[in-house]
């Protein structure tokens, strides 16, 4: 194990964890010590969001499994877990920093996602790196090389929280583009309504294709991952409604009047997970009997959507088994309001 954390496997504070409770056991000497350090590194970093958790006489299981997933990471890829509890601990500084905040759901999304690439189902001799180079200089988030077959990886989380303050005030959403006649109809009865979030998709999209362009178009799948929150119909609005998505002959985003196709872009999944930080920072029950802040929807009816792009290469299924995902046309999704495509809502 990484040095930084040698000295945590003498440290007398262990004796705390030899009493068994629900989510930590003694039989985790690696989380243990990862758990100790990070605990160690935010409460030296001065205000930090995470100070009261880490300060409670016991282990809050999210953050347990926040060290679990580091644990992971680190006998996967060494380097990569001390990389996270690192990136945590500088999230410290100014007293409720709502951009620090931002960061660390971010870094927990990023943490999550590649949790669930780590454990598919690779080969034996499967090479993993974090943020390879390309030959564009360029670094996707992450990179599986199996045998023949080669995965990319990036993961995106928007800054969602002055979105969500807008959603939660409004009166009437407009999820999609339609027309700039429809759109000016509606806002001259509604001032305040909420337009689409869609912008940060389509520089998703662009950031993602660019990155995945410095590596060979061979057999495998270059895959971009969106968190975002319980409200999924936004980003999947803005990649397949008819009027305007981002995936489809109408896209908003055209050069020389045709839609911009992202070549190197595979498959988007779309992942319904940043309120389950959010909900769990709080102290809130998790939603969907989760069992930690990390853990996969166990409700048929909450899934995250996997959506194939019209151009690119095909994914196996153990990548949509992973992240919990559904087809987008999947029959199951278009009885549930929050997978269906609305041109408009009006909240009462």
């Amino acid at each position: 194990m990484h040095p930084d954390i040698q000295r945590y496997y003498s440290d007398v504070r262990r004796v705390a964890f030899s009493k068994p409770i629900p989510h930590v056991s003694a039989q985790c000497p690696d989380t243990i010590s990862f758990y100790l350090a990070t605990k160690d590194l935010v409460l030296e970093s001065g205000w930090h969001w995470l100070g009261y958790l880490y300060n409670l006489p016991w282990a809050d299981a999210n953050i347990w499994r926040f060290a679990n997933l580091c644990v992971r990471a680190e006998r996967r890829l060494p380097g990569l877990g001390i990389r996270y509890i690192n990136e945590l601990a500088h999230l410290g500084g100014p007293e409720r920093d709502e951009p620090r905040y931002e960061q660390m759901l971010q870094l927990f999304a990023e943490v999550f996602a590649i949790d669930r690439v780590l454990v598919m189902p690779w080969g034996d001799e499967a090479q993993f790196y974090f943020e390879p180079r390309g030959e564009n200089g360029l670094r996707p988030e992450f990179r599986v090389v199996d045998k023949d077959d080669a995965y990319n990886f990036e993961v995106k989380s928007p800054s969602l929280l002055a979105h969500q303050r807008l959603r939660a005030a409004a009166s009437v959403q407009l999820p999609v583009r339609i027309t700039k006649e429809f759109t000016t109809s509606v806002q001259m009865k509604n001032p305040g309504a909420l337009l689409p979030r869609d912008n940060p998709i389509k520089d998703f999209l662009v950031s993602a294709d660019a990155k995945f362009s410095g590596f060979p178009r061979n057999s495998g799948a270059n895959i971009l991952v969106i968190v975002w929150d319980d409200f999924i119909y936004e980003p999947i609005g803005s990649l397949l409604s008819d009027f305007a998505g981002l995936l489809t002959n109408n896209s908003f985003h055209r050069l020389g009047g045709e839609a911009v196709i992202f070549e190197n872009v595979d498959a988007v999944i779309c992942v319904r997970h940043m309120n389950v930080f959010q909900e769990a920072l709080a102290e809130r029950p998790l939603p969907d009997d989760r069992t930690d802040m990390f853990d996969l929807s166990h409700n048929p009816f909450t899934p995250n959507v996997f959506i194939p792009t019209p151009w690119g290469n095909a994914c196996p299924q153990f990548i949509l088994e992973s992240f919990g995902a559904l087809m987008h046309n999947d029959k199951r999704l278009q009885t549930i309001a929050e997978y269906r495509i609305p041109e408009y809502i009006f909240y009462v």
